[in-house]
């Protein structure tokens, strides 16, 4: 299969829906859309990207560089989100798009990239083993605020 990537465009954000609406099941997909949008217009668009196969996206993925992160001296890409096309996953579109944007992420002068999946997830922690990602030393706290 011949996986096309490609910097994200505003008029793929439909598609986006779509491919999010199929892997969560939840037509809930509006945050995901704004803010991606948002991101689009103001963010670093070589971090963004798209997948296509015969001229479909069929998957995407979002990082962003950040100047300073857990006492780094460097900046430090992060994958945001991830998501391809139940249809195409195990067909090397993952893996495109992840590959491309570590590609990027070096161009610019990161040395380290991170991301955050819940533990439970089997198979989104092989996908990143995939990448080369190990599991990391830090430990993610979170509070809930109501």
């Amino acid at each position: 299969m011949n996986v096309r990537v490609r910097p994200l465009k505003p008029s793929d954000l439909a598609a986006v829906s779509r491919i999010e609406r199929r892997i969560t099941g939840s037509r809930r997909t509006s945050s995901l859309v704004r803010n991606l949008r948002k991101y689009l217009a103001t963010g670093d668009p070589g971090s963004c990207l798209a997948a296509e196969v015969e001229g479909r996206v069929v998957g995407f993925v979002v990082g962003e560089i950040r100047p300073w992160e857990f006492g780094e001296d460097r900046e430090v890409g992060w994958i945001r989100v991830v998501g391809v096309d139940p249809d195409y996953q195990g067909k090397g579109v993952g893996r495109a798009l992840g590959e491309r944007l570590l590609r990027y992420f070096r161009t610019k002068g990161v040395r380290r990239t991170r991301t955050v999946v819940e533990w439970d997830a089997g198979d989104v922690i092989a996908y990143f083993r995939t990448l080369g990602f190990e599991r990391g030393d830090g430990i993610t706290l979170e509070m809930d605020l109501r």
